[in-house]
């Protein structure tokens, strides 16, 4: 059951964080690297947005579900189970960044989550 939570919200955190770092960086515009300061610039650009920083945050709660998840399940089994984000990002994507989601990217998607049930009902 813990091992179920955690993957759970590795995977929600996941996806979310996926969907707030979108949001931030399509506000903030291009980011133009030409130089090697420039990374600096576009750090701190990115930074100045408060979807960033939300995204980041999440991630950070994404990174913590799946090392306690790693803490009772093998990597080769947690790894793929957090591959089911992809499904939860997509669904994100249509509802907060109103994409279009084309029947080859759901094909793919119902793929990854087969080879990721696969791996999951065999551990």
């Amino acid at each position: 059951m813990k091992i179920a939570v955690a993957l759970g919200f590795a995977i929600i955190f996941g996806a979310f964080g996926d969907i707030l770092l979108s949001i931030g960086m399509k506000r903030t515009g291009g980011v133009a690297v030409r130089r090697p300061w420039d990374v600096l610039c576009a750090v701190k650009q990115a930074f100045s947005s408060p979807f960033v920083l939300l995204g980041v945050c999440s991630m950070a709660l994404y990174f913590g579900s799946y090392i306690a998840a790693l803490a009772w399940v093998d990597v080769s089994v947690a790894n793929p189970m957090t591959a089911l984000s992809f499904l939860i990002a997509s669904i994100y994507a249509i509802v907060f960044l109103k994409e279009e989601v084309s029947p080859q990217r759901w094909l793919g998607i119902a793929l990854v989550i087969s080879g990721a049930t696969l791996v999951g009902v065999s551990s």
